[in-house]
């Protein structure tokens, strides 16, 4: 059981690093922005500050490499203590950082990442059909909502921003336990597989001594 979560950890270290150094192509009509806690004036934090940047850095290099513009969809609503939906608040960013208003769809009722997706990808359903979309988040977080897009059958690339290392390993690990979280059902069959068998094991070796 320890080797098997080990191999998981260890996938899930090299799909996590690969997804997080990963470059959508250049051919995308709008990128979704996840959205996470911000300040109690309404403004950004630096780690969502940092997916904001990231996603116009996108958006620039996209226009230098094939001239076509992209929409900007900040996803998250507002939390009890939030003044503003996290949507709002970056899309106030995305103004002051000269992103014109109308290549903004804001989605300002989703909870979660699952959310995020799903709502993003429904809003940007209704405005162009067979867009090819991406999303912006956190390096460490790349991996697992490229998952959670997957379990929605939506087709979707992420790029990372970057975060400070030491916070990284923290929030890597936390990720790792979302994702096994997941995927609970499956693992637990896999061990129960494993206990299983290593129970047919032992009897077999037990009545092959009796014997």
């Amino acid at each position: 059981i320890i080797t098997c979560i080990e191999c998981i950890l260890i996938g899930t270290i090299i799909m996590g690093v690969k997804a997080a150094k990963h470059i959508p192509k250049f051919d995308k009509d709008c990128i979704i922005i996840l959205g996470c806690q911000i300040r109690k004036d309404g403004t950004l934090t630096k780690l969502l500050q940092g997916r904001v940047d990231r996603a116009i850095e996108f958006g620039k290099m996209q226009k230098e490499k094939t001239g076509k513009d992209i929409i900007f969809v900040p996803s998250g609503g507002k939390g009890n203590d939030e003044v503003i939906s996290e949507a709002q608040a970056m899309k106030n960013y995305l103004i002051n950082q000269g992103i014109k208003e109308e290549n903004i769809l804001a989605e300002d009722k989703s909870k979660n990442t699952y959310e995020n997706i799903k709502f993003s990808n429904n809003i940007i359903n209704n405005k162009i059909k067979n867009a090819k979309i991406a999303f912006s988040t956190t390096n460490y977080h790349v991996f697992r909502a490229g998952n959670i897009a997957s379990s929605q059958n939506i087709s979707i690339e992420g790029i990372g921003a970057k975060t400070k290392s030491y916070f990284w390993i923290n929030a890597f690990i936390r990720e790792f336990i979302a994702t096994l979280f997941a995927e609970k059902k499956k693992h637990i069959l896999i061990i129960c597989c494993i206990i299983a068998v290593s129970i047919l094991m032992i009897a077999f070796q037990y009545l092959a001594n009796i014997i």
